[in-house]
């Protein structure tokens, strides 16, 4: 089993930063820190949705209320949206 390292807030902002600036392509900003490419991938959705404090981890879990919940489902169901906008 690998290693799996834990960036820093501070670490992603970084990495965000070469890649919009163009410092560094997709796969080589991958290969020189060592990441998954759907890390990066991941990284760049939660930045374009919630902006920087999406990069932000912490332990607690977001609480969702059953209409919210209800209407994700009823998105899925009818295939209104896709399902990462969902997720989303």
């Amino acid at each position: 089993m690998s290693f799996k390292h834990k960036y820093t807030f501070e670490e992603k902002e970084r990495i965000l930063l070469e890649y919009q600036t163009g410092t560094h392509g997709f796969k080589e900003l991958c290969r020189i820190y060592g990441m998954a490419e759907q890390a990066l991938k991941d990284w760049i959705r939660l930045y374009e949705t919630f902006g920087m404090e999406g990069l932000k981890t912490g332990s607690k879990a977001s609480c969702y209320s059953k209409e919210v919940k209800e209407a994700a489902i009823q998105d899925y169901l009818m295939h209104t949206l896709p399902v990462k906008e969902i997720l989303i």
